[in-house]
């Protein structure tokens, strides 16, 4: 302890339980600091990318439908995984909606890898696509 006052440093206790006690001396507030830089380091590296979801019905005008496939394409520009919601309403059916999602998939089959097929989940049919590496 007497060193330790003598250089101005910490002693800090590594492991308590071992006979005799290790510790080590160092400047604590120094060592919270670089651990604190490491750690903002890695979160900026590990930036998690979300999965943004495209919601469409079976029966949507050409206007509307390009708008969303181009930003979908956006999405999947910038490493997005991308999940396609198809909801049928009203008198819609399972074909209309079907037709529309193999549509999506040909008009993105450049732009993206498809993750999960399409499947039928109520009056819902979902889809995962994954950007190209």
């Amino acid at each position: 302890m007497s060193l330790s006052k003598s250089k101005g440093l910490d002693l800090i206790e590594i492991s308590p339980n071992a006979n005799p006690p290790v510790c080590k001396l160092m400047s604590f507030s120094k060592y919270k600091y670089e651990q604190s830089k490491k750690d903002r380091e890695n979160k900026q590296k590990n930036k998690t990318k979300d999965i943004k979801e495209i919601r469409f019905k079976p029966f949507i005008g050409i206007g509307d439908y390009n708008n969303k496939i181009n930003r979908i394409r956006e999405f999947l520009e910038d490493k997005h995984r991308v999940k396609i919601v198809i909801r049928m309403t009203g008198r819609a059916s399972n074909e209309n909606a079907t037709l529309l999602m193999k549509r999506i998939i040909v008009d993105l089959e450049n732009d993206m890898k498809l993750e999960s097929e399409p499947k039928l989940e109520g009056r819902t049919i979902i889809s995962l696509l994954q950007p190209i590496k």
